[in-house]
């Protein structure tokens, strides 16, 4: 299975190359939709709902839940659009198939790098075809990747707050302006931090697989696992204890989701 979404997946990124696209608002002045995104989005969705007898397609540019459907292709045509507007080479698409509520295989596929990092329940996590495991790096030699809440400026304090915090004690900092591709960087042992307050499923899915086949910490607040029916904080790390350590800052600044939607 795995092999015929990634093989769907590259063909769809091709998509990508082409630069004459049009950009539409989506109604605030930093989300935006280009006619790249849509068109891989319909390419997936074709493909994708094939391979899954009566599967249902959740993509960013149509998010309607099918609760009566148990397997679900949750699909970011493109994730890091604003990248992608301004040609820096920092976006992703990334596609996840949830099976009963749980991600069972996840595949994130960076074009401008030629790099494939998927993952497949009890398989393990690859590059390319290549193992890969996220660092064994402790907490003082750790990246951290987090963001302001971008769409939902009135969340950014608690995440300036959490960054404050961590930032002494940590290496550095990263903002590559695109979910999936950090998640799937911290996979690849290149970071080993992640906090963002505010995700949509079609953000983290894939990542969720693909960290915990690497043998990472994923999680998130209110909920006792990952959900895919609602936008939600996430929390990443390499290791238990830089988890633990992030978790309990981010539980400080944000007790309970402060958003419904």
């Amino acid at each position: 299975m795995v092999d015929k979404v990634i093989d769907i997946v590259r063909q769809a990124g091709r998509l990508m190359y082409n630069r004459d696209f049009d950009v539409q608002s989506k109604g605030t002045i930093s989300n935006n939709v280009t006619t790249a995104d849509l068109a891989v989005q319909e390419f997936l969705e074709s493909r994708l709902t094939a391979l899954v007898e009566d599967s249902y397609f959740l993509g960013e540019e149509n998010f309607i839940i099918a609760k009566d459907k148990a397997c679900q292709w949750v699909v970011d045509p493109i994730d890091g659009t604003a990248n992608f507007i301004r040609d820096l080479a920092s976006s992703v698409i990334s596609v996840a198939l949830i099976r009963d509520g749980k991600a069972v295989l996840g595949v994130i596929y960076n074009p401008y790098r030629d790099e494939c990092i998927y993952a497949e329940e009890g398989k393990g996590a690859f590059l390319n075809g290549r193992p890969i495991r996220v660092s064994d790096r402790p907490l003082e030699k750790s990246v951290f990747c987090t963001a302001l809440s971008l769409y939902n400026k009135d969340l950014a304090k608690p995440c300036l707050n959490i960054l404050e915090k961590i930032y002494p004690v940590c290496d550095d900092f990263r903002r590559f302006g695109a979910a999936a591709l950090e998640l799937s960087y911290l996979a690849s042992g290149r970071v080993e931090l992640f906090f963002e307050i505010r995700l949509f499923p079609w953000d983290y899915a894939a990542g969720v697989i693909i960290v915990r086949e690497a043998g990472g910490y994923i999680g998130t607040i209110d909920y006792d696992d990952i959900v895919y029916h609602r936008p939600i904080p996430i929390i990443c790390a390499n290791s238990k204890e830089n988890y633990d350590y992030l978790r309990a800052l981010v539980m400080k600044e944000i007790p309970s989701i402060p958003y419904r939607e």
